[in-house]
């Protein structure tokens, strides 16, 4: 196989920790230079290649960027505005760096007491519940707690740890479906999507392109990967370099799915003559003790990125239940001990 030059490669990768240790590649037969991808802001700047149009924006803290094959550059744009619009909508409801979101409001309000949210913010509470419990606590949307900890220190002592587990678990939210509403057993709990907000944000958007009549589509949002219909002139899919972050690396041909990395196969601190990794598992506040990169697969962008999260927590002992508890997903994962070069 010839590798893609830069010119035809549009690199996308993500971590937990905001190291990419898994990269993709989304290389689209017959694409001119994707270096000339520009913000939609400035329309004078955007580029089409063969009927396909490619529009970036920085999104939920990554560049974000979305492909459509379409018949004419405005069209492209105004259907490209309207899905960056509703991924910032979104980032409005989920994010944990901004003090007014809706996620961050819901926080400071009252415990022990039932408050009424959006749709959206349910709806990943609901799912987030649900992989929860299969990956038995692997992937926790309430770990915020602990995540607040680490931004602010490079080694929090343990009662800080203790203090947060406190305000850690799912065991703290409950939902009821006939009010749309959340109760949360504590406070100063901090809700953090960080592993599936992207995801989810993702899917949105390409669900949303498709109703507009875009079927043909693709949403990289750093990491979280998501494809529509195959464009015209490539009908086997979309063609997707996927490297496991040890120099090995496959092409595949997709559509009409999602590809979610997770994952730190190279950063890792030391303390007390303890190496762990910098992701964090949710269950004890710490870094895990080995390096893995995991992408997932799967038809649904958060499934496929709440998923690659949990794997990177727990390892290869996750799989197997998770493959049973959704077996149309793909888990490839990749694991070094910390101690090895």
């Amino acid at each position: 196989m010839t590798h893609a030059s830069k010119q035809d490669t549009l690199n996308i990768g993500r971590s937990i920790t905001q190291v990419c240790a898994i990269v993709l590649c989304l290389i689209i037969a017959g694409c001119m230079n994707t270096d000339h991808t520009r913000s939609i802001d400035d329309p004078s700047s955007l580029q089409s290649t063969r009927n396909l149009y490619h529009f970036a924006r920085i999104c939920m803290g990554s560049r974000c960027t979305i492909v459509i094959e379409a018949d004419s550059e405005p069209d492209a744009a105004s259907a490209a505005t309207a899905a960056f619009e509703e991924i910032a909508r979104i980032e409005q409801v989920l994010s944990d760096y901004r003090p007014d979101s809706e996620a961050m409001q819901l926080v400071r309000k009252a415990p022990n007491q039932w408050h009424p949210v959006s749709e959206t913010l349910f709806e990943v509470l609901v799912r987030s519940m649900d992989i929860h419990k299969v990956t038995h606590g692997a992937f926790d949307p309430t770990v915020g707690a602990f995540t607040s900890l680490w931004r602010e220190s490079s080694m929090p002592d343990k009662d800080s740890i203790k203090d947060a587990a406190d305000r850690v678990g799912m065991i703290h939210v409950q939902l009821d479906p006939a009010s749309r509403s959340v109760r949360l057993g504590s406070s100063g709990m901090i809700l953090d999507f960080g592993g599936i907000g992207k995801g989810y944000a993702a899917q949105r958007a390409i669900e949303l392109l498709s109703t507009m009549g875009y079927p043909v589509a693709c949403v990289d949002m750093g990491g979280d990967l998501v494809v529509g219909d195959p464009p015209t002139n490539q009908p086997d899919g979309w063609r997707v370099e996927i490297a496991d972050g040890l120099g090995d690396s496959r092409i595949e041909y997709r559509s009409n799915c999602a590809i979610a990395t997770s994952g730190d196969l190279e950063r890792f601190y030391v303390y007390d003559g303890v190496r762990y990794s910098h992701i964090l598992d949710p269950r004890t506040g710490y870094g895990i003790r080995e390096r893995r990169a995991v992408t997932v697969i799967a038809s649904d962008a958060a499934q496929a990125d709440a998923i690659a999260s949990a794997v990177s927590v727990v390892g290869e002992q996750a799989v197997d239940a998770l493959k049973l508890a959704y077996p149309h997903i793909e888990i490839h994962l990749v694991t070094r001990p910390l101690n090895s070069e």
